[in-house]
């Protein structure tokens, strides 16, 4: 299927170039931000503590949509303190502001994920002393 311009309606090498790409973001945030290693790998642990626990896939599915949106944020974080410090190049406070929102966000819905795992966790954990 052609579009008007006799492009291909998908460029599979584009396409390959565009994951080639976000993998490259993803592994600079691994190696560059320390609280991105903290989420992901805390990630890990609740999917095993999942597993070992036998939750429910619908609660799964919960966990997994609420830890996605955690890293991503974290990654849409790092994309904006470094696009605000190639812009500010000296001590500007609104550049503060700005990068301490975005942090401020990852935080409030990395609670946000905290609290939806307590909810599910915890009536599967006191199932196993009753």
């Amino acid at each position: 299927m052609a579009l008007k311009n006799n492009r291909p309606f998908v460029s599979w090498k584009r396409l390959k170039k565009s994951f080639y790409y976000a993998c490259k973001g993803i592994q600079h945030t691994w190696k560059h931000e320390q609280n991105f290693r903290i989420h992901v790998l805390v990630a890990a642990a609740v999917f095993i503590s999942a597993q070992l626990l036998q939750i429910p896939i619908e609660q799964q599915a919960v966990l997994a949509v609420v830890i996605g949106a955690v890293i991503g944020l974290e990654l849409i974080n790092t994309a904006i303190e470094h696009l605000v410090d190639l812009i500010v190049q000296t001590y500007d406070e609104r550049a503060k502001v700005i990068k301490d929102a975005a942090a401020g966000a990852v935080f409030i819905f990395a609670l946000t994920a905290v609290a939806a795992g307590v909810m599910i966790f915890i009536p599967h954990i006191i199932e196993l002393f009753l």
